[in-house]
């Protein structure tokens, strides 16, 4: 599986790759993706991860059950999807 980094921290400064999904510009893409905080994700930093509870295991507190949370990417966020993707590729 490929993972991109995320980060909830300066969510409105975006570099070169990244996008945000914010609850205030798009709550059903916040909605969809599983978010607890606005956050940005940066396709410069992507790495491939095996489905394996030593990446993907359930937090020691269980807020969400017993099953690890995953979200989706709404359809909503293509464009910015493709935008921070078309730009990463530009530039390396």
């Amino acid at each position: 599986m490929t993972v991109a980094y995320g980060t909830s921290q300066t969510v409105q400064r975006l570099q070169t790759g990244e996008f945000a999904i914010t609850k205030q510009a798009n709550p059903a893409a916040y909605s969809a993706a599983g978010l607890s905080f606005d956050t940005k994700f940066n396709l410069e930093q992507q790495i491939e991860l095996p489905w394996t509870e030593d990446f993907f295991a359930v937090p020691a507190q269980a807020p969400y059950g017993q099953q690890p949370k995953l979200g989706g990417l709404h359809a909503s966020m293509m464009r910015a999807l493709q935008a921070a993707y078309r730009a990463v590729r530009n530039v390396g």
